[in-house]
């Protein structure tokens, strides 16, 4: 019998869990199976977590008890030490085994492992630092990341990943393992039902591959750096050029890479819940109602002087609206949260990463296909981001060197962009899921970037108060880019 006292206090404190502004009333244990003897023994559980106004999640919540069988989260120390345990999860991916739990198996699969070599054997490290997952290495070999809210069918994480690592698409580390449930689980609190559920996914461990963002932030500083007091703002682009040249060569094979995945994406031989559908009237006007309704919300308080632009950012999606309706592209399953955290710097070039989508929506929304071109705004939202991030990590908002810095931040901005897209478009071309009017695209691209920056505003807010800078910045762009268009 699993105590679950202790683990009821600790939930709300892990970086992973999904719901710290409610009050946990308890922790309901619906299956679980021991995978390693102890003590402490490892236990993999699936848990309903219920709050005191009644609403109930699922979470997938691997834990250590001791003897007397108090349970702790097997990943709350990044202790290589404490970690240990779960270096069998290797073995158990490589040799394929199931677990039979209360109510149904706990499948383990490694289609890409070597069962005479499973990872595992010599170490384990967390990698910390996730916001919805967790993370560890084996063997500074195989990646295994831990879904931990969880919900009844595929996880896009470990779909799009097995998909693509099939399809033998290069930019991506390549998925090696799975760790899925099948059985009965009272998962609603209304009785029990089959139910097949995603709990991990493995990929190969890629060495000297920075993160995206944290390369164009270094990249951004360094610009900075070489600004000079005597530039003139009338040599800006030519020297934003010549300075960050070699970051806008990469960024513009950034735009490739992504463009690759999209024609990935809209191959007509994959299967139905992959194969590409033409974007009809009826996603426009959902689409549109979700960035109106986004709109509302944000002007109802009016906080920030945007009830003046209304008229403006209603007149940018009307312009949506208006479209031909006969040439408004494909719709496709998308990677869903992209941006510069979603993307490595591997020695052969860029790779994609993290295909889960935005963690606040349910798996049935993040497995609905969308336009491409939504990818495409959020990857532009993110070199935003990056010119004004690297202006907070060096100067006071609004100080002197913030107002020398910014226009240079500006005008890295725009050739990020212009790069990115030159090399996305061409190459998207040949997979012919874009509307063929270069106008419609750009039409399009605002209102994902408005709905973007909407999003973004409401998040800063609530997190980060100083830097709602941005995303306000981002919607007087977008209005300003598209001005005379």
């Amino acid at each position: 019998m699993i105590d679950t006292t202790i683990l009821k206090d600790q939930l709300a404190g892990q970086r992973w869990f999904g719901n710290k502004e409610r009050t946990i009333e308890d922790v309901v244990i619906l299956d679980e199976a021991v995978l390693a003897d102890g003590p402490p023994q490892l236990v993999v559980t699936l848990a309903r977590i219920v709050f005191e106004d009644g609403s109930a999640n699922l979470y997938h919540l691997p834990l250590l008890v001791d003897e007397e069988g108090v349970a702790r989260d097997a990943l709350e120390d990044t202790d290589p030490r404490i970690l240990d345990p779960l270096r069998i999860l290797g073995d158990l991916m490589a040799h394929g085994h199931s677990i039979k739990g209360n109510n149904g198996l706990f499948h383990f699969g490694g289609p890409g492992l070597d069962p005479l070599s499973p990872p595992g054997a010599e170490g384990i490290r967390s990698m910390g630092n996730e916001q919805s997952n967790t993370s560890f290495v084996l063997d500074e070999q195989v990646i295994v990341k831990l879904f931990r809210k969880i919900e009844p069918g595929p996880n896009p994480d470990l779909e799009l990943a097995r998909l693509l690592t099939n399809e033998g698409f290069e930019h991506i580390p390549a998925q090696v393992g799975e760790i899925l449930y099948e059985g009965e689980l009272d998962d609603q609190g209304t009785g029990e039902r089959e139910v097949s559920i995603d709990l991990g996914t493995a990929s190969r461990f890629i060495h000297d591959a920075p993160e995206g963002w944290s390369e164009i932030l270094k990249r951004v500083h360094l610009f900075y750096d070489e600004v000079h007091p005597e530039d003139t703002y009338e040599d800006m682009r030519a020297l934003t050029a010549d300075r960050a040249g070699s970051t806008f060569e990469l960024l513009e094979q950034l735009g490739d890479v992504t463009a690759n995945l999209h024609v990935a994406l809209a191959r007509e031989e994959l299967e139905a819940d992959f194969v590409p559908e033409p974007v009809v009237p009826h996603d426009v006007k959902e689409w549109t109602e979700a960035t109106r309704k986004a709109l509302k919300d944000t002007l109802r308080s009016d906080l920030y002087g945007l009830g003046r632009l209304e008229e403006s950012f209603d007149e940018r999606i009307d312009r949506f609206l208006a479209l031909d309706e006969n040439d408004l592209g494909w719709k496709i399953r998308i990677h869903g949260d992209y941006h510069l955290g979603q993307v490595l710097i591997g020695p052969r070039g860029w790779l994609i990463i993290d295909f889960e989508g935005e963690p606040r929506r349910t798996i049935e929304e993040r497995r609905t296909k969308q336009s491409p071109l939504k990818d495409v705004a959020g990857m532009l939202r993110s070199f935003s981001y990056a010119a004004t991030a690297a202006l907070f990590e060096r100067a006071e908002p609004d100080s002197q060197e913030w107002l020398d810095l910014s226009p240079w931040g500006a005008c890295w901005e725009d050739l990020a962009r212009e790069h990115f897209l030159a090399g996305y478009l061409p190459t998207a071309h040949e997979g012919h899921f874009l509307p063929s009017d270069r106008d419609a695209i750009s039409v399009m691209l605002d209102v994902f970037e408005i709905d973007k920056a909407l999003y973004e505003l409401g998040y800063e807010r609530g997190h980060r108060p100083d830097w709602v800078r941005i995303p306000l910045r981002g919607l007087h762009q977008v209005l300003e880019r598209s001005e005379g268009r």
